[in-house]
């Protein structure tokens, strides 16, 4: 594992197209596709993320591995919609930001994720279905929806 959650780890080289949906996919390491894993570890490959919404699949593998949401632990947020989890280590949701937001304009939401990274107590590498920090994530969350919330004033 990687000395803090917010490193990239070495990834393979080149790229792969979902199976599926022909969507571009994103290295992640076999070891977060395993820890997500709810059956079978799959065997030792090259992973990549399918991030398309419309998509069942969300890892597929150099060797034919496919998983979906259905096999995994959690189900990625950026498969189900405007509920799903931003943070996957300290269970925060999209509406927990939009909740915060519309009740006082403001979330400290990712002030609070950024303390508990400081602190060592996340697990990106496992819990986070990209296998990355959610700290990006979680700002560009936050700013589309401040962006709409202004737009509909």
């Amino acid at each position: 594992m990687s000395g803090s959650c917010c490193e990239i780890p070495n990834r393979p080289e080149g790229s792969g197209d979902c199976p599926r949906s022909s969507s571009p996919g994103k290295p992640v390491d076999w070891l977060t596709v395993a820890s997500l894993a709810s059956g079978r570890v799959p065997p030792r490959q090259d992973f990549w993320l399918c991030h398309d919404p419309e998509c069942p699949v969300v890892y597929f593998g150099a060797e034919g591995a496919l998983l979906a949401a259905a096999d995994l632990r959690v189900t990625p947020g950026f498969k189900t919609g405007s509920d799903g989890l931003v943070c996957y280590c300290f269970e925060h949701r999209q509406e927990d930001i939009s909740r915060d937001l519309a009740e006082s304009g403001e979330t400290d939401i990712l002030e609070s994720i950024k303390s508990e990274v400081q602190a060592g107590n996340c697990a990106c590498e496992v819990r986070n279905p990209s296998g990355k920090c959610c700290l990006g994530e979680v700002q560009r969350t936050i700013n589309g929806m401040k962006q709409k919330m202004a737009v509909a004033r």
